[in-house]
C-alpha cells in the first residue's frame, strides 16, 4: 500500500466513526427530549442511518 493510499483510507474510517458518534449524540439527544431510549442503525453501504425507538 502507498503512504496516500493509507492516509486515504484512514480519512474514510475516521469520516465513519465520526458519523456513527454523530448519531449517538443524536439518539441521546432525542432520549433527552422524548423521554424514550433511542436505537441507532446505520450502514454505510448502503448508505443509510435510522434513529428509532426501542
Amino acid at each position: 500500500m502507498t503512504d496516500i493510499f493509507r492516509k486515504t483510507v484512514a480519512e474514510a474510517r475516521a469520516k465513519g466513526e465520526e458519523i456513527e458518534v454523530l448519531a449517538r449524540i443524536l439518539a441521546e439527544k432525542m432520549q433527552a427530549i422524548h423521554g424514550a431510549e433511542f436505537s441507532v442503525m446505520l450502514n454505510h453501504e448502503a448508505r443509510f442511518v435510522m434513529i428509532a425507538v426501542k
